[in-house]
């Protein structure tokens, strides 16, 4: 299919001076919010749905890079070592020492985080429940940059700084490459996956947010987003379809909205939605499907590859704890019904 970005809301001009070397975005669906680290001010500022931007955090030393949502948890780089703040009050409740000289990108997979050392060209992984971490990738020889999870395709993609900067990717478990992509862009800041599993990237050189397929059989596309300066460590926010950038160059927080978001299942006749709730959820989830018996069910992720199946109680429940985190689709056929969910 192919992206059309349908919108792009900036914020407005009375409210750049809030931001400060803008790094990372981070969607946070639960509190209706982003959260924005800035580099130039040593804070992490909060964006609500409707503009309001104000402080989550106070000043913090080193300044906070990049921003990984965990649970209640938001867990950012800053110099050699990885902090966690509550999402309730933004009171430090983790601070892990991993020894690193700038650690830069930050992902998850819904247990361990993965942060790249920019400085040390270096990935590491860690456990904030045991508070522990490994070096992953102890030599990436290009400076890994963004780094994100693929839940579909269970591999890291890092982006990568510096000329025909490459688009790597790892096994989360062993750290063995597998797969190197090279661009023709300079500076890849940030890495995030649309609704489809493509690749999004922002580079520097030019100032530009480009699509990759997974494969790189095709040629990357401009998504042509207006007011770029040095956009930086991007996050895609898979409950309203949008891809998030922090300009730090220009201290602005732009959003565009991608609208080709669907399921890629064949239909020949249009299904209709249903509702799911909590949404998003890690366990039990509630539909409003009413049934009289027992009705099969079929997942797919956001690829549109079936990942689950089952069948539907006639009190509507269904649990999806095993599940990775990500975008799904929950497809009833006999009911000609259809409903996205979000896994944490």
């Amino acid at each position: 299919m192919k992206l059309l970005v349908a919108a792009l809301v900036l914020f407005p001009c009375a409210l750049n001076a809030q931001y400060n070397g803008p790094e990372s975005v981070e969607h946070d669906h639960a509190g209706q919010r982003y959260f924005i680290s800035n580099t130039g001010s040593s804070t992490i500022l909060q964006r609500a749905y409707d503009g309001t931007v104000s402080a989550f955090t106070g000043t913090l030393s080193p300044a906070p890079y990049g921003l990984e949502l965990q649970g209640d948890t938001l867990f950012a780089c800053m110099g050699g070592s990885v902090h966690g703040f509550s999402t309730a009050n933004g009171a430090e409740v983790f601070n892990l020492n991993l020894g690193g000289t700038f650690l830069n990108g930050i992902t998850s997979d819904g247990v361990f985080l993965y942060v790249t050392d920019f400085s040390a060209k270096k990935i590491f992984k860690l456990s904030p429940g045991q508070g522990t971490f490994t070096t992953l990738v102890a030599n990436t020889v290009s400076t890994p940059n963004g780094i994100v999870w693929d839940e579909g395709m269970d591999r890291l993609w890092v982006a990568c700084w510096g000329g025909n900067a490459p688009i790597k990717a790892y096994d989360r478990n062993s750290g063995l490459g597998m797969g190197s992509f090279t661009t023709a862009l300079s500076n890849i800041d940030g890495i995030a996956l649309d609704c489809q599993g493509r690749i999004i990237v922002a580079s520097w050189a030019p100032d530009r947010i480009s699509r990759f397929e997974n494969t790189f059989s095709d040629p990357p596309v401009d998504l042509a987003v207006p007011g770029l300066d040095n956009p930086a460590d991007l996050d895609y926010d898979a409950v309203n379809d949008r891809i998030c950038v922090p300009n730090s160059g220009n201290n602005t927080v732009a959003f565009a909205e991608v609208t080709d978001c669907t399921s890629n299942v064949k239909e020949t006749v249009p299904y209709g939605n249903f509702k799911l709730w909590p949404n998003p959820t890690d366990g039990l989830l509630q539909t409003d499907l009413r049934v009289s018996r027992a009705v099969p069910f079929l997942v797919f992720n956001s690829r549109g590859m079936m990942v689950g199946s089952g069948t539907l109680s006639p009190h509507g429940q269904l649990d999806i704890a095993e599940l990775g985190p990500g975008s799904y689709v929950l497809e009833v056929p006999s009911l000609r019904k259809r409903a996205k969910f979000i896994r944490q």
